[in-house]
């Protein structure tokens, strides 16, 4: 699981996102949330690997944040790539002060979805992180 840190300086720069790109950002982690908006973005975390505990200074944590982008069925996938395509370079463009989290380097978006079975229409992409203490 994804240090607290990674999570809540994850969910503050994709609000902000979601400001300069217009695509509503809904956090959907263990809330009970039926977003309405035609297209929208949110985010999920995994950690790979650490060094260190949370104890020590010099502490790394490596892991990624996948967004998930999802529009109404039968839209096809130009507007979520299109929205994608607007998220993925606004998130990479943040920068920590503090120097805690890195975004590193993005994946290729994939589909998300399994067609016409989906009462909706995803495709994700993966930023690679780094959390240090």
């Amino acid at each position: 699981m994804s240090a607290s840190y990674v999570r809540s300086k994850t969910r503050q720069w994709a609000a902000e996102v979601a400001t300069a790109s217009t695509v509503p950002f809904h956090d959907t982690i263990n809330i009970d949330t039926t977003p309405t908006d035609i297209l929208w973005f949110t985010i999920t975390f995994v950690s790979e690997f650490n060094e260190g505990t949370f104890c020590d200074r010099g502490f790394i944590e490596e892991g990624f944040i996948t967004i998930t982008v999802v529009s109404a069925a039968g839209e096809g996938d130009t507007t979520a790539i299109a929205a994608m395509e607007q998220i993925i370079p606004k998130l990479m463009e943040k920068v920590d002060p503090s120097g805690r989290l890195a975004y590193e380097a993005y994946e290729p978006i994939q589909e998300s979805t399994l067609g016409s079975a989906d009462r909706d229409y995803r495709v994700s992409a993966i930023i690679n992180y780094r959390h240090t203490l």
